[in-house]
Protein backbone atom coordinates (compact mmCIF):
# COMPACT_ATOMS: atom_id res chain seq x y z
CA UNK A 1 0.00 0.00 0.00
CA UNK A 2 1.33 3.50 -0.82
CA UNK A 3 1.99 5.83 2.12
CA UNK A 4 -0.21 8.96 0.15
CA UNK A 5 -3.95 8.05 -1.05
CA UNK A 6 -4.93 10.68 -3.79
CA UNK A 7 -8.58 11.16 -3.65
CA UNK A 8 -9.97 12.81 -6.60
CA UNK A 9 -13.14 13.96 -6.62
CA UNK A 10 -14.23 14.51 -10.54
CA UNK A 11 -17.51 16.08 -10.31
CA UNK A 12 -16.30 19.28 -8.25
CA UNK A 13 -16.27 22.72 -9.59
CA UNK A 14 -18.37 21.36 -12.34
CA UNK A 15 -15.61 19.05 -13.29
CA UNK A 16 -12.95 21.46 -12.94
CA UNK A 17 -10.99 18.83 -10.21
CA UNK A 18 -11.48 15.93 -12.55
CA UNK A 19 -9.06 18.24 -15.07
CA UNK A 20 -6.96 19.47 -12.48
CA UNK A 21 -6.06 16.22 -12.31
CA UNK A 22 -5.59 15.09 -15.78
CA UNK A 23 -3.08 17.93 -16.07
CA UNK A 24 -1.51 17.03 -12.38
CA UNK A 25 -0.86 13.48 -12.42
CA UNK A 26 2.64 12.97 -13.99
CA UNK A 27 3.61 15.60 -11.40
CA UNK A 28 2.60 13.94 -8.84
CA UNK A 29 4.04 10.30 -9.41
CA UNK A 30 7.33 12.20 -9.72
CA UNK A 31 6.90 13.64 -6.18
CA UNK A 32 5.65 10.90 -4.45
CA UNK A 33 4.91 7.36 -4.32
CA UNK A 34 0.66 7.40 -4.26
CA UNK A 35 -2.00 5.48 -4.96
CA UNK A 36 -5.08 7.74 -6.89
CA UNK A 37 -8.73 6.90 -5.80
CA UNK A 38 -11.95 8.46 -8.58
CA UNK A 39 -14.75 7.36 -6.56
CA UNK A 40 -18.30 7.91 -7.87
CA UNK A 41 -19.83 8.98 -4.89
CA UNK A 42 -19.75 10.59 -1.23
CA UNK A 43 -20.27 6.11 0.13
CA UNK A 44 -17.37 5.02 -2.10
CA UNK A 45 -14.77 8.23 -1.16
CA UNK A 46 -15.44 7.55 2.75
CA UNK A 47 -14.87 3.41 1.82
CA UNK A 48 -11.54 4.42 -0.12
CA UNK A 49 -10.25 7.07 2.78
CA UNK A 50 -11.36 3.99 5.67
CA UNK A 51 -9.16 1.36 3.48
CA UNK A 52 -6.50 3.65 3.05
CA UNK A 53 -6.23 3.91 6.89
CA UNK A 54 -6.59 -0.09 7.14
CA UNK A 55 -3.64 -0.72 5.18
CA UNK A 56 -1.06 1.98 6.39
CA UNK A 57 -1.64 5.15 4.78
CA UNK A 58 0.04 8.16 6.06
CA UNK A 59 -1.47 11.29 4.28
CA UNK A 60 -4.18 11.97 2.15
CA UNK A 61 -4.71 14.53 -0.55
CA UNK A 62 -8.12 15.90 -1.49
CA UNK A 63 -8.42 16.64 -4.84
CA UNK A 64 -11.70 18.62 -5.38
CA UNK A 65 -13.58 21.37 -3.87
CA UNK A 66 -14.68 22.44 0.57
CA UNK A 67 -16.53 19.51 0.30
CA UNK A 68 -14.19 16.74 -0.49
CA UNK A 69 -11.69 17.93 2.22
CA UNK A 70 -14.84 17.82 4.59
CA UNK A 71 -15.42 14.26 3.61
CA UNK A 72 -11.70 13.11 3.84
CA UNK A 73 -11.00 14.92 7.23
CA UNK A 74 -14.57 13.74 8.94
CA UNK A 75 -13.35 10.06 8.45
CA UNK A 76 -9.72 10.66 9.26
CA UNK A 77 -11.22 12.40 12.41
CA UNK A 78 -13.51 9.79 13.41
CA UNK A 79 -11.03 6.97 13.18
CA UNK A 80 -8.63 9.30 15.27
CA UNK A 81 -5.87 8.64 12.67
CA UNK A 82 -2.34 10.37 12.94
CA UNK A 83 -2.31 10.85 9.17
CA UNK A 84 -2.18 14.19 7.05
CA UNK A 85 -4.53 15.68 4.96
CA UNK A 86 -3.26 17.48 2.01
CA UNK A 87 -5.40 19.68 -0.17
CA UNK A 88 -5.22 20.33 -3.77
CA UNK A 89 -8.61 23.35 -4.35
CA UNK A 90 -10.61 22.16 -7.35
CA UNK A 91 -13.83 23.20 -6.55
CA UNK A 92 -16.14 25.69 -6.60
CA UNK A 93 -15.86 27.71 -3.93
CA UNK A 94 -12.35 26.77 -2.41
CA UNK A 95 -12.86 28.88 0.49
CA UNK A 96 -10.80 26.62 3.47
CA UNK A 97 -7.38 27.09 0.78
CA UNK A 98 -8.02 30.34 1.63
CA UNK A 99 -7.99 30.22 5.24
CA UNK A 100 -4.98 28.31 5.16
CA UNK A 101 -3.09 30.38 2.43
CA UNK A 102 -3.03 27.26 -0.11
CA UNK A 103 -1.13 28.50 -3.25
CA UNK A 104 -3.64 29.37 -6.07
CA UNK A 105 -1.63 27.60 -8.36
CA UNK A 106 -2.57 23.61 -9.11
CA UNK A 107 1.28 22.72 -9.33
CA UNK A 108 2.47 24.57 -6.10
CA UNK A 109 -0.39 23.27 -3.83
CA UNK A 110 -0.06 19.93 -5.25
CA UNK A 111 3.68 19.95 -4.15
CA UNK A 112 1.97 21.34 -0.68
CA UNK A 113 -0.52 18.31 -0.36
CA UNK A 114 2.15 15.67 -1.02
CA UNK A 115 5.19 16.79 0.50
CA UNK A 116 4.35 19.58 3.38
CA UNK A 117 4.69 18.86 7.13
CA UNK A 118 2.22 18.20 9.33
CA UNK A 119 0.75 21.65 11.01
CA UNK A 120 -1.85 20.96 13.69
CA UNK A 121 -5.24 22.87 12.68
CA UNK A 122 -8.09 23.34 15.07
CA UNK A 123 -11.51 21.89 14.15
CA UNK A 124 -15.33 22.26 15.19
CA UNK A 125 -17.23 19.80 16.76
CA UNK A 126 -21.09 19.40 15.57
CA UNK A 127 -23.81 17.08 18.38
CA UNK A 128 -27.29 17.98 17.23
CA UNK A 129 -30.59 16.72 16.87
CA UNK A 130 -29.54 14.83 13.62
CA UNK A 131 -26.22 13.12 14.77
CA UNK A 132 -22.98 14.80 15.02
CA UNK A 133 -19.99 16.03 12.46
CA UNK A 134 -16.77 17.45 12.59
CA UNK A 135 -15.93 21.07 10.21
CA UNK A 136 -12.22 22.30 9.59
CA UNK A 137 -13.76 26.02 7.90
CA UNK A 138 -17.02 27.60 8.83
CA UNK A 139 -20.66 26.29 10.07
CA UNK A 140 -23.38 28.44 9.64
CA UNK A 141 -27.41 28.56 10.46
CA UNK A 142 -29.20 30.71 8.62
CA UNK A 143 -29.59 31.41 4.88
CA UNK A 144 -26.02 29.49 4.35
CA UNK A 145 -28.43 26.62 3.94
CA UNK A 146 -30.36 27.77 1.19
CA UNK A 147 -27.58 29.21 -0.57
CA UNK A 148 -25.56 26.02 -0.56
CA UNK A 149 -28.43 24.18 -2.06
CA UNK A 150 -29.07 26.20 -4.78
CA UNK A 151 -25.10 26.19 -5.88
CA UNK A 152 -25.50 22.18 -5.50
CA UNK A 153 -28.27 22.10 -8.00
CA UNK A 154 -26.52 23.74 -10.68
CA UNK A 155 -24.59 21.38 -13.22
CA UNK A 156 -22.42 23.30 -14.43
CA UNK A 157 -20.90 26.30 -12.44
CA UNK A 158 -19.05 29.43 -13.23
CA UNK A 159 -17.24 32.24 -10.98
CA UNK A 160 -20.44 33.88 -9.92
CA UNK A 161 -22.52 30.56 -8.90
CA UNK A 162 -22.50 31.57 -5.16
CA UNK A 163 -22.97 35.56 -5.62
CA UNK A 164 -26.24 34.40 -8.18
CA UNK A 165 -26.98 31.89 -5.17
CA UNK A 166 -26.90 34.07 -2.76
CA UNK A 167 -28.69 37.22 -4.09
CA UNK A 168 -31.86 34.43 -4.82
CA UNK A 169 -31.65 33.23 -1.57
CA UNK A 170 -31.80 36.57 -0.24
CA UNK A 171 -35.44 36.78 -1.95
CA UNK A 172 -36.53 33.71 -0.12
CA UNK A 173 -35.37 33.62 3.02
CA UNK A 174 -37.17 34.67 5.86
CA UNK A 175 -35.82 35.03 9.59
CA UNK A 176 -36.03 32.48 12.29
CA UNK A 177 -36.34 33.59 16.13
CA UNK A 178 -33.76 31.36 17.83
CA UNK A 179 -31.74 31.40 21.31
CA UNK A 180 -27.51 31.28 21.55
CA UNK A 181 -25.43 30.47 24.32
CA UNK A 182 -21.44 30.92 24.43
CA UNK A 183 -19.66 29.36 26.97
CA UNK A 184 -22.28 28.75 29.00
CA UNK A 185 -23.88 31.98 28.79
CA UNK A 186 -27.13 33.63 27.06
CA UNK A 187 -25.83 35.88 24.27
CA UNK A 188 -28.65 36.14 22.12
CA UNK A 189 -32.14 35.51 21.45
CA UNK A 190 -34.07 37.02 18.58
CA UNK A 191 -34.92 36.69 14.61
CA UNK A 192 -31.64 35.15 13.09
CA UNK A 193 -30.25 35.79 9.27
CA UNK A 194 -27.31 33.97 9.99
CA UNK A 195 -25.09 32.52 12.90
CA UNK A 196 -21.68 32.20 11.77
CA UNK A 197 -19.43 29.65 14.02
CA UNK A 198 -15.72 30.23 12.13
CA UNK A 199 -12.71 28.06 12.32
CA UNK A 200 -11.76 29.95 9.12
CA UNK A 201 -12.15 33.66 7.12
CA UNK A 202 -14.72 32.94 4.35
CA UNK A 203 -17.29 31.05 3.02
CA UNK A 204 -19.73 31.60 0.36
CA UNK A 205 -16.66 31.88 -2.34
CA UNK A 206 -14.61 34.96 -0.72
CA UNK A 207 -17.04 36.25 1.78
CA UNK A 208 -15.23 37.60 4.37
CA UNK A 209 -17.61 36.69 6.88
CA UNK A 210 -15.04 36.32 10.24
CA UNK A 211 -11.66 38.20 8.83
CA UNK A 212 -10.48 38.03 12.02
CA UNK A 213 -10.56 34.48 12.58
CA UNK A 214 -7.16 32.26 12.66
CA UNK A 215 -7.20 28.24 12.03
CA UNK A 216 -5.16 27.51 14.88
CA UNK A 217 -6.12 29.59 17.52
CA UNK A 218 -7.94 27.82 20.16
CA UNK A 219 -10.91 29.78 19.49
CA UNK A 220 -14.52 30.07 17.22
CA UNK A 221 -15.45 33.47 15.59
CA UNK A 222 -18.52 34.02 15.87
CA UNK A 223 -20.60 36.10 13.42
CA UNK A 224 -24.65 36.48 14.18
CA UNK A 225 -26.37 38.81 12.14
CA UNK A 226 -30.42 39.45 13.51
CA UNK A 227 -33.29 40.71 11.38
CA UNK A 228 -32.14 43.25 8.26
CA UNK A 229 -33.93 44.61 5.30
CA UNK A 230 -33.44 42.52 1.71
CA UNK A 231 -32.37 45.60 0.37
CA UNK A 232 -30.02 46.63 2.96
CA UNK A 233 -28.16 43.55 3.11
CA UNK A 234 -27.76 43.61 -0.96
CA UNK A 235 -26.25 47.04 -0.28
CA UNK A 236 -23.54 45.84 2.14
CA UNK A 237 -22.97 43.03 0.09
CA UNK A 238 -19.71 44.77 -0.80
CA UNK A 239 -18.74 45.12 3.28
CA UNK A 240 -18.93 41.24 3.63
CA UNK A 241 -16.50 40.85 0.68
CA UNK A 242 -13.99 42.95 2.05
CA UNK A 243 -14.25 41.49 5.74
CA UNK A 244 -15.81 45.15 6.88
CA UNK A 245 -19.36 44.24 8.22
CA UNK A 246 -18.15 43.69 11.79
CA UNK A 247 -18.89 47.37 13.69
CA UNK A 248 -21.72 47.14 11.59
CA UNK A 249 -25.76 47.71 13.83
CA UNK A 250 -27.27 44.15 13.11
CA UNK A 251 -23.68 42.08 13.20
CA UNK A 252 -22.65 40.36 16.82
CA UNK A 253 -18.67 38.96 17.56
CA UNK A 254 -17.10 37.32 19.67
CA UNK A 255 -15.24 34.54 20.00
CA UNK A 256 -15.17 31.59 22.48
CA UNK A 257 -14.72 27.68 22.76
CA UNK A 258 -18.51 26.55 22.88
CA UNK A 259 -21.72 27.73 21.09
CA UNK A 260 -25.24 26.21 21.99
CA UNK A 261 -27.53 26.92 19.01
CA UNK A 262 -31.64 26.78 20.35
CA UNK A 263 -33.34 27.48 17.31
CA UNK A 264 -37.59 28.17 18.24
CA UNK A 265 -38.68 27.99 15.01
CA UNK A 266 -37.89 26.07 11.81
CA UNK A 267 -34.02 26.52 10.27
CA UNK A 268 -33.10 25.60 6.57
CA UNK A 269 -30.48 23.59 6.85
CA UNK A 270 -26.64 24.11 7.90
CA UNK A 271 -24.19 24.87 5.84
CA UNK A 272 -21.32 23.10 7.04
CA UNK A 273 -17.92 23.52 4.99
CA UNK A 274 -20.24 24.03 1.95
CA UNK A 275 -22.47 21.04 2.43
CA UNK A 276 -25.75 20.84 4.11
CA UNK A 277 -26.25 19.20 7.19
CA UNK A 278 -30.25 18.86 8.85
CA UNK A 279 -30.48 21.69 11.15
CA UNK A 280 -32.31 21.86 14.76
CA UNK A 281 -30.55 22.26 18.03
CA UNK A 282 -26.90 21.95 18.19
CA UNK A 283 -23.57 22.46 20.24
CA UNK A 284 -21.07 23.75 18.91
CA UNK A 285 -17.19 22.87 20.29
CA UNK A 286 -13.95 23.91 19.41
CA UNK A 287 -11.19 21.00 19.40
CA UNK A 288 -7.69 22.73 19.21
CA UNK A 289 -5.41 20.81 17.11
CA UNK A 290 -7.55 18.41 16.14
CA UNK A 291 -6.20 17.10 12.68
CA UNK A 292 -2.42 17.83 10.94
CA UNK A 293 -2.79 19.23 7.53
CA UNK A 294 0.32 19.66 5.25
CA UNK A 295 1.49 23.32 5.33
CA UNK A 296 4.19 24.33 2.95
CA UNK A 297 7.32 22.39 2.04
CA UNK A 298 10.44 23.20 4.13
CA UNK A 299 12.43 22.12 0.79
CA UNK A 300 11.91 20.02 -2.14
CA UNK A 301 11.49 16.26 -2.16
CA UNK A 302 11.53 16.40 1.99
CA UNK A 303 9.26 16.56 4.71
CA UNK A 304 9.40 18.15 8.05
CA UNK A 305 8.18 17.44 11.54
CA UNK A 306 4.97 18.10 12.76
CA UNK A 307 4.29 21.05 14.34
CA UNK A 308 2.02 23.45 15.53
CA UNK A 309 2.72 26.75 13.62
CA UNK A 310 0.83 29.82 12.92
CA UNK A 311 -0.87 29.77 9.37
CA UNK A 312 -0.65 33.56 9.34
CA UNK A 313 -3.67 33.94 7.34
CA UNK A 314 -5.97 37.15 8.24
Amino acid sequence: MSPTLVLVNPAAGGGRAGRFWERLRLQAERLAPLRVVIPGGAEESRRAVRDALAAGCERVVAVGGDGTAHLAANVLLESEAKVTLGIVPAGTGSDLARALGIPRDPSEALRRALLGPPMRLDVGRCEGEAGGFFFINIASAGIGGLVDETVNAIPRRGRTAFLRATLRALRHYRCAPVRVAVDGEAWYEGPLFVLAVANGTTFGKGMRVAPQARPDDGLFDLVLVGEVAGWELIRRLPQLYFGRHLGARPVRYRQAREVRLEPLAALPVFDVDGETYPSGAATFTLLPGALAVAGPPTSPGRRGRESRVSFGVR
